[in-house]
């Protein structure tokens, strides 16, 4: 496995744009990767209200988003809202250098954007009714797997560990993942 690119480690010890945004005009609330975790972003548009002026977070309880997070915020300022909803991790990759194995760190931040463009629209959360915990070890819900088999085409179990990390501590899951996939990939 290749070293993490020294931007990573950047933004985790030196995280650009945390803390809260006053006034925000929307803020995306998710789970983070742990039990007791949630992810805050923060989002102000500019005045045409087509673009992010200024994005923010928070992390409570899962400091291995704040990375993620910050290369998010960072990489969204300034940014037409229809780029900034299409932003995926190989993107956000590219434009950092980061390694494919890098790549799973920005899904819970990437939620927390999706959820704050959801509250620009006036759309619910999208991330509310995750569904069950399926995976107790990592604490990832049903929802989270059933994103990754949908929009990045999973076939396997051990493509779902390694997008979600479900599956990875004890394996008790390994059953209802394949399950999840087996549903997932019929519908």
């Amino acid at each position: 496995m290749p070293p993490l690119p020294a931007v990573v480690f950047e933004h985790f010890r030196a995280p650009r744009n945390e803390g809260p945004l006053d006034p925000a005009d929307a803020i995306g609330c998710v789970e983070g990767r742990r039990e007791d975790s949630v992810l805050r972003l923060f989002l102000r548009l500019d005045a045409a209200r087509r673009a992010v002026d200024a994005a923010t977070f928070e992390v409570e309880g899962d400091r291995s988003c704040r990375a993620g997070l910050s290369l998010v915020t960072t990489l969204i300022r300034g940014r037409p809202l229809p780029e900034v909803a299409a932003l995926t991790p190989e993107a956000i990759g590219a434009e950092f250098g980061l390694h494919l194995e890098n790549l799973p760190m920005l899904l819970p931040p990437l939620e927390a954007l999706a959820a704050a463009l959801a509250a620009l629209r006036g759309e619910p959360d999208p991330f509310r009714r995750d569904g069950r915990v399926v995976c107790r070890c990592l604490f990832v819900r049903e929802g989270r797997i059933r994103r990754a088999v949908r929009e990045r085409a999973l076939r396997t179990v051990e493509e779902v560990q390694f997008w979600t990390r479900a599956c990875t501590g004890c394996r008790s899951c390994r059953l209802e993942v394949e399950e999840l996939i087996t549903r997932e990939r019929r519908a």
